[in-house]
């Protein structure tokens, strides 16, 4: 058979192919490269949602002290965190917190009062924003009495939130100050680090125990504690690092333990403004060397960095975590009853990470007003097996059940539960139909 080539446009130029032979073609898709908003991966936005919310966020974030979640001892303010997910929930958004023992800047009591009156040994700490000029918090990590109430809690926590959908994950923030494992800041006499195992046992156990179905994220704090880490992403954690771009950190690279497994979230080491009065807001070594370094899923998200470099921003939000584009796919230019659909395609992943979040892929015969005929799963597809920064080829046949002969369109969609009617991925391709599907070829040929 004489091969020939035969270029011509398709969806009014949003797909280019070329035809290699009368049996097949080769699709070869144009790129979007606007920011897309994808599950599991993006923009972190602290605190409240606002006018960013909608177009740029994945995830909303914040951070309780346990005494503002339990003020008196079983009387519990779950008031404050359900309005939080409802506020990000009417976004179509989920979201994130952790819960902090100490925290200087939050006043007088982090950890309740009552923990104390109920026997909990104490120590003042210098805390400016406390009416008395100072925070009180356990005296050692390992009183008894404050982990006895600290654990109860974790408990009660886990039995109202633990599989929420709404929730992305929860950060394990109650150890060292802020919750991020270290002592920093903490300026009293005889305030020590707890060993690696009191911290796996006290501190990281119970929220194991707590939240069996929710992504539990493990805040780096120290190098002595690595091998407590290495253990947390072993039973199903994924790793923060807090303070990129300052003095304090390196790359990153702590974070390194989880890629591949679960995933991470990084976040600034201070405002903006401090940022760039201290030298520190360089996005080169974020995007060149940070990125790289830790490979996070999630990224804070600060409007005045936004505001003030929007490209930059916007080209991040598809490099943080991972980021699919269909590079090419070969396909036949006809199918019948008798004959499978083979089909080889290659794709890119163009982030940093792998997919952590179900997903299933599924090919669809549509017609000519972008409604789904037929719909088939293809079992030898898992994006989640796509590696960061590098292209993979598939090889897979496909089998339609008996369709009345005419004239298709061929499209691809990438679903988070085979249950769901409509693809939940976008990609970095054009020709998405109005329901999330991807045209890849429009005169595919029944016969």
């Amino acid at each position: 058979m004489r091969r020939f080539i035969l270029p011509f446009a398709i969806l009014l130029g949003v797909l280019s192919t070329r035809a290699l032979a009368a049996e097949t073609v080769t699709v070869v898709p144009a790129r979007d490269d606007s920011m897309l908003l994808n599950p599991g991966k993006g923009w972190v936005q602290y605190y409240g949602a606002d006018k960013y919310t909608k177009d740029y966020i994945s995830v909303g974030y914040t951070r309780w002290a346990w005494s503002a979640l339990e003020p008196k001892e079983n009387e519990f303010n779950w008031k404050e965190i359900d309005d939080f997910i409802k506020q990000f929930k009417r976004y179509g958004k989920k979201t994130a917190f952790g819960v902090m023992n100490v925290s200087t800047g939050l006043g007088q009591y982090v950890t309740p009062k009552w923990v104390f009156d109920a026997g909990a040994t104490s120590v003042a700490v210098p805390d400016s924003s406390s009416c008395t000029g100072r925070q009180i918090i356990p005296r050692t990590w390992d009183d008894p009495d404050f982990l006895r109430k600290f654990k109860t809690f974790v408990l009660a926590l886990g039995k109202r939130y633990d599989g929420n959908p709404d929730i992305a994950f929860i950060d394990i923030r109650s150890y060292g100050n802020w919750g991020e494992g270290h002592i920093g800041m903490l300026e009293a006499p005889g305030i020590v680090l707890t060993p690696p195992e009191n911290l796996k046992d006290n501190y990281f156990l119970p929220y194991f125990e707590a939240f069996p179905r929710t992504q539990l994220i493990v805040p780096w704090g120290s190098d002595m504690y690595d091998s407590v880490y290495d253990w947390a992403v072993a039973r199903g954690a994924g790793m923060r690092r807090d303070g990129i771009l300052s003095k304090w950190s390196r790359d990153g690279s702590e974070c390194l333990r989880a890629h591949g497994h679960h995933p991470s979230v990084f976040e600034y080491c201070d405002g903006y403004d401090e940022m760039k009065k201290n030298g520190w807001w360089r996005p080169d070594l974020l995007r060149n060397t940070c990125f790289p370094g830790g490979k996070p899923s999630c990224m804070q998200w600060n409007p005045q960095i936004f505001e003030e470099n929007r490209d930059f921003c916007l080209k991040l939000g598809n490099h943080v975590g991972y980021h699919f584009v269909l590079q090419e796919a070969v396909l036949p230019t006809s199918f019948g009853s008798s004959r499978p659909l083979h089909l080889q395609w290659k794709w890119l992943n163009d982030g940093v990470a792998y997919l952590y979040e179900p997903c299933r892929v599924a090919l669809a015969l549509l017609d000519r007003n972008d409604k789904v005929v037929q719909r088939q799963w293809l079992a030898g597809s898992n994006p989640k097996r796509w590696v960061p920064g590098e292209s993979t080829t598939e090889k897979l046949n496909v089998e339609f059940a008996s369709l009345p002969a005419g004239t298709y369109k061929l499209a691809v969609g990438l679903f988070l539960k085979q249950s769901e009617t409509l693809p939940a991925y976008r990609l970095g391709i054009q020709g998405r139909t109005s329901e999330g599907w991807y045209v890849l070829y429009d005169r595919l040929e029944c016969e």
